[in-house]
């Protein structure tokens, strides 16, 4: 109703216009309580209500855009979130096109256009179109070629501008990289995290040039573009401009000759003006172009792929718990773009054991860990739970039996409670909390003020920050409550780096004295802690190049124990290093 009463009513006010100028000399000649008289006082009566309703369609127009806009906002949103979230791997969510289309589709409200202003670019382009129409079927009148003349003259007019904002909205998508590093450069100038450093290494002039010349040299291809288009523009303004000389030139020479009256030729002369309305107008089809980029963004994405059904092993169970062992059967893998970090690995994890990893930065320790936990696939080789491939079990279902530590752990700006219970998906007790922060020596409820409920971290009002050692024992504890709901595989990788080297020595105790009988995965690069380890291999060269007990790999005198004694020589107290005095060398 709004787009028909935004198109219609300024009509309205144009033959309201047009009736009034036809009349004033007839009023002036015969009279205020003339006939002609009347008819003016009822044409500006009727220019006055149209003018209001005019002017309230719009704003109706607008605040209706305004809601439609925010729903589309949030849908894409919420379309962007569950379409990266229900990848089951980390391949496609960490590639650039992925990352690119998703940063651009979280800005739904730019800086110009956002998705209300794509709704009312849509509806005004609906509504100038039903303008445009009309004047045209009472331009008609006129004479039969005046509109078409018109109408002729604008095509080329559409297709230029129709070329133009295609081309903006393909370039708002589709960033190029250099528009994409002077957009992180801009943000990296109001990181928080970035602070210190830019500020204490004085990168903050380093910054700023850099963001100004890949600003610069993405830019410049549109700007150049701008001026070449700006000589395809010249000839459908030609056009329009003789189209509407001739249609005005014909209206001036029916008014001079007496072949129409003056009200006629003011209607007229108001229509032709209108009929331009049939072609989209700049600010439309900009509004149109900007703000539906993020929907563009958003449809990028693509869907994710189904999820496969679990099936059954020669000796597996469906759900992929395993029962026996998992095993890397000849596996190797290397990053998009990068060399090998695994190549041809092959490993047994035997079940209910703990089984410590090794080896220089690089070796593929971490790599490992996100294989097992399903966040990519091999590019070879294969990854067996119980003799089932890991990539036929449904990747949902094998993480409830996986938990884990990661290096860059996140911390949440959660309550203590929250950031605990994610580890078993937020569906625990209080106990089952209490339960993992102790077996995790993080003793926290007692000394933060709100106990569980504290918000940590300084991102919401009220929270409370906490030192790096505390940050790493939650991290634990979150992987750590996963196991009490139920999972049966525990991964850690380098849990206790920010913890000083007691405090470190008794976690280990804790957490391998709490798991015994589990499957447990450990990374560290603290010989003096793996070695409580029932089974430990070092990696060298994408393979495993040592695998045995801590006493028979010490017996072997190989990279193991030359890499354990040279660890071992750095500490001057044995106990706190854990290292008994026979085996320092």
């Amino acid at each position: 109703m709004s787009l028909v009463a935004t198109a219609v009513f300024p009509l309205v006010q144009m033959l309201a216009v047009s009736a009034v100028v036809g009349g004033l000399p007839g009023a002036a000649r015969d009279g205020a309580r003339s006939p002609a008289a009347s008819a003016v006082y009822l044409g500006l009566a009727t220019m006055a209500v149209a003018y209001f309703a005019a002017q309230v369609a719009p704003a109706a127009q607008w605040s209706l855009g305004r809601v439609l806009g925010a729903r589309v906002e949030v849908l894409t949103r919420d379309r962007i979130m569950d379409t990266i979230l229900d990848r089951p791997g980390l391949e496609q969510v960490e590639s650039e096109a992925v990352r690119e289309a998703a940063a651009l589709a979280q800005e739904a409200r730019s800086a110009t256009f956002g998705a209300d202003d794509a709704i009312r670019g849509v509806a005004n382009l609906v509504s100038g179109r039903v303008q445009g129409l009309v004047a045209a079927g009472i331009l008609v009148t006129f004479h039969w070629w005046a509109p078409l003349a018109l109408l002729v003259t604008f095509l080329p007019w559409d297709a230029y501008f129709r070329a133009q904002h295609g081309k903006v909205a393909r370039s708002w998508v589709a960033r190029t990289p250099e528009q994409a590093r002077a957009t992180y450069f801009r943000q990296l100038g109001t990181d928080a995290a970035a602070g210190k450093e830019l500020r204490v290494f004085g990168l903050a002039g380093f910054v700023r040039d850099r963001f100004a010349t890949h600003y610069l040299a993405g830019m410049a291809p549109l700007w150049r573009e701008r001026t070449t288009s700006l000589r395809r523009f010249l000839p459908p303004v030609v056009m329009v401009t003789a189209g509407y000389l001739t249609v005005f030139g014909a209206l001036g020479w029916e008014f001079a000759t007496g072949r129409q009256s003056l009200t006629a030729t003011a209607l007229y002369l108001l229509m032709a003006g209108q009929v331009w309305r049939v072609a989209p107008s700049f600010n439309d089809l900009s509004r149109l172009a900007i703000g539906a980029s993020p929907l563009l963004s958003a449809q990028r994405l693509a869907d994710p792929p189904p999820p496969r059904a679990a099936r059954t092993g020669p000796t597996g169970q469906a759900d992929g718990r395993p029962g026996q062992e998992i095993r890397f059967e000849g596996v190797s893998f290397a990053y998009p773009g990068g060399a090998e970090v695994l190549c041809g690995l092959d490993l047994t994890i035997a079940v209910g054991q703990s089984l410590a990893v090794v080896g220089d930065n690089g070796a593929g320790k971490t790599t490992l860990v996100k294989l097992l936990c399903g966040l990519y696939q091999p590019t070879a080789g294969k990854i067996t739970v119980d003799g089932t491939d890991l990539r036929e079990l449904d990747s949902f279902a094998w993480r409830r039996h996986v938990t884990a530590v990661f290096q860059d752990y996140v911390r949440f700006p959660f309550t203590l409670r929250e950031n605990v219970a994610a580890g078993a998906g937020g569906d625990v007790d209080d106990a089952t909390v209490g339960r993992a922060l102790a077996d995790a020596a993080a003793d926290l409820a007692q000394q933060l003020p709100q106990g569980l409920s504290t918000v940590l971290g300084r991102d919401f009002a009220g929270g409370v920050e906490l030192s790096g050692g505390q940050w790493q024992k939650i991290a634990v504890a979150r992987a750590l409550a996963g196991l009490h709901a139920g999972a049966s595989v525990l991964i850690l990788d380098e849990p206790t780096a920010n913890l000083d080297v007691r405090a470190e020595a008794a976690l280990f105790e804790r957490i391998l004295a709490t798991t015994r009988g589990m499957t447990t995965l450990l990374i560290s690069h603290r010989f003096a802690n793996v070695r409580r380890a029932d089974r430990i291999v070092v990696l060298g060269g994408g393979r495993v190049v040592e695998d045995g007990s801590h006493a028979a790999l010490l017996a072997a005198d190989g990279v193991y124990a030359a890499a354990f004694r040279l660890q071992a020589e750095r500490f001057q107290d044995s106990s706190v290093a854990g290292v008994p005095s026979g085996e320092r060398r």
